[in-house]
């Protein structure tokens, strides 16, 4: 079956039906004072609830994404089951342009990327690369369906994206993603190098094979000592619990909207450029980054869709003992002796989000072509820094090997 167009509707009772939720919460008490140290701050959380009640306009963020070409499609899984796929499909008018699939992760959607879409499609400046544009939901994600089988990790996925972009005619494309979209991403490049252009990544996840994967200079291991065994320790609890007892977890998120909106907001508070270092552990304005309206169309998608569940089982299915997942590099899957990922790979090193190890590490699982440096922003760069991540898409697709700090 081909394509079909699709129009996201929220009907209105199910609108209301948040308000009412919303009012009826009942609060936790706090220490005063104490902001962010214990998780989300309960004063920023009622103020965004109550924007979220009385002023949010959900409708807005529809036409938003509605503007924007969308279609959902049937695609057979890996793991055995159909499932119709949501997508943006956004071609350029340009006869030059190249295929580019951008791929979203936790907590998020591809909401993610409605600020740099057109401008990928269509840059004002005539002499700037053009791409088509495929944004997909994640299975279990927004609009596309929940799967109903174990199995669904990030290679089975991989291998229904490179289905997705060949029913699409698209027989070659590049890729960009961060978070789940970059593991997505290096599987597509490890099972499917002969259809990708170019990689660009902003986490690595794949570690290079046996005695390669340990740190091997003293800026290696300053990385794994001051940047990800700090990472691990204090900010990555969610991966240990969705990787083991998620579905617990579940009844509470999917039962209260306020529930979902602080376990998604600690997290885009904890992995976005949105805090001074003299503000750590307590402070941090996630409006330096994000306006409240967008950080509610992200909570508002996995509210309306039913999918805070469906979305954290990846992480489950990543940690399958099949995954060969190392823990004491950071969750990244360790590459068999002989793999490598061979496709021209750019990366942008964020200064916020998934720590990226140095490049002399990654260059041991992946062919790198092109290493930015980025000053700012963290692990949602397509809301965060636009602009920034823009121009690094277009310039890292298509130059020859560099080394960038970006201005």
């Amino acid at each position: 079956m081909p394509p079909t167009p699709y129009t996201i509707a929220v009907p209105d009772h199910q609108i209301e039906t948040l308000r009412d939720r919303l009012r009826r919460t009942r609060w936790p008490t706090t220490v005063p004072g104490s902001a962010w140290l214990y998780g989300v701050d309960l004063d920023f959380l009622q103020e965004l609830c109550t924007h979220w009640t009385d002023h949010f306009d959900w409708r807005a963020v529809e036409t938003q994404l509605n503007r924007f070409p969308q279609f959902r499609t049937p695609l057979q899984s890996p793991n055995g089951e159909t499932l119709r796929i949501h997508f943006i499909h956004r071609p350029s008018p340009r006869a030059d342009a190249v295929p580019l699939l951008i791929q979203h992760g936790w907590p998020s959607s591809v909401y993610e990327f409605h600020k740099i879409i057109d401008a990928l499609a269509e840059p004002q400046n005539p002499n700037a690369p053009a791409f088509h544009i495929i944004a997909p939901s994640l299975p279990g994600y927004g609009w596309s369906d929940i799967p109903r089988r174990a199995g669904l990790g990030p290679p089975a996925i991989a291998d229904l994206w490179a289905n997705l972009m060949s029913e699409l005619g698209y027989p070659r494309f590049a890729y960009h993603g961060g978070d789940w979209g970059a593991a997505v991403g290096a599987q597509l490049g490890l099972r499917h190098p002969e259809r990708l252009r170019a990689l660009h990544l902003t986490a690595a996840a794949l570690a290079p094979p046996g005695d390669a994967a340990r740190p091997q200079s003293e800026q290696e291991q300053r990385f794994f000592r001051d940047e990800q065994e700090p990472y691990v320790r204090n900010d990555a609890a969610h991966r240990a619990i969705h990787g083991t007892r998620f579905q617990t977890l579940s009844y509470s998120l999917a039962d209260s909207p306020v529930g979902l909106a602080a376990w998604i907001i600690d997290k885009w508070w904890m992995l976005s450029d949105c805090m001074r270092p003299e503000e750590a552990p307590r402070g941090g304005d996630l409006r330096r980054r994000f306006t409240i309206d967008e950080l509610l169309a992200t909570v508002s998608i996995y509210w309306f869709t039913e999918t805070i569940n469906s979305s954290m089982r990846i992480y489950h299915e990543a940690a399958r003992p099949a995954a060969q997942i190392e823990a004491e590099i950071g969750g990244q899957v360790r590459l068999h002796e002989g793999q490598h990922v061979t496709v021209p790979t750019a990366f942008a090193r964020l200064v916020r989000g998934t720590p990226l190890p140095p490049r002399s590490w990654c260059e041991r699982a992946f062919n790198i072509t092109h290493w930015t440096n980025f000053p700012e922003g963290g692990h949602f760069p397509a809301m965060e820094i636009p602009h920034r991540l823009l121009t690094d898409l277009q310039t890292s697709l298509t130059q020859h090997p560099r080394t960038t700090n970006a201005p």
